[in-house]
């Protein structure tokens, strides 16, 4: 099995931190050239890819709690929506009520008009409230 040395761990490190290669290069004594070469690497690549991974699950936390933030504090009903979505606890579907759209065994176009406008002023009045 083949591992990445030290400087090649650090480095994976340093790029979650958001360094650029010459500075990486510079803290970990290499030349630049090293640390492009490093990136070229298919199993380089493999261990930031899961070393990414990591980082991301580990603020988790910290996005959703930021996501909550924006959400209360500056009313953003997009944000709310994700979280929602996020959850499980709201989806794209729209059902429609098929009692409200027999009448007498027939379909009563009047109903299905009146469901559409009111499903039409709901997305207008999301609309204003996202803006």
């Amino acid at each position: 099995m083949r591992y990445l040395n030290e400087n090649q761990y650090k480095a994976i490190e340093l790029l979650l931190q958001g360094k650029k290669n010459v500075d990486i290069a510079a803290q970990l004594g290499v030349h630049r050239n090293t640390v492009t070469n490093w990136m070229k690497e298919d199993f380089f690549q493999s261990e930031l890819r899961k070393a990414a991974t990591r980082h991301g699950q580990n603020r988790l936390g910290e996005l959703i709690e930021r996501m909550y933030e924006v959400a209360i504090n500056e009313g953003s009903a997009a944000m709310a929506k994700l979280i929602l979505q996020s959850q499980g606890m709201l989806t794209d579907k729209v059902s429609m009520d098929q009692t409200i759209t027999k009448k007498g065994g027939s379909i009563d176009y009047d109903a299905i008009d009146d469901e559409i406008a009111a499903f039409a002023k709901r997305l207008e009045d999301e609309a204003d409230i996202e803006h």
